[in-house]
């Protein structure tokens, strides 16, 4: 079975974007994964300064005493 030259450049065209869509899902996710562990580190950060935060608290009741 011969392919036409047309439906040579429709099924080129196919494979081109499916690649396309591949490096999209790709990109995709990197991103995601980025964002979630940058999610990530700001709840650590959040948890640290609670902690300091509340450490501070008690040591200023503790020098009022």
């Amino acid at each position: 079975m011969q392919i036409s030259p047309a439906e040579d450049a429709v099924l080129r065209e196919i494979a081109r974007l499916q690649r396309n869509y591949e490096f999209l899902s790709y990109g995709l996710i990197v991103a995601w994964t980025i964002l979630v562990i940058y999610v990530l580190m700001m709840l650590a950060r959040e948890r640290k300064l609670k902690r300091e935060i509340a450490n501070l608290k008690a040591m200023l009741e503790e020098k009022d005493r």
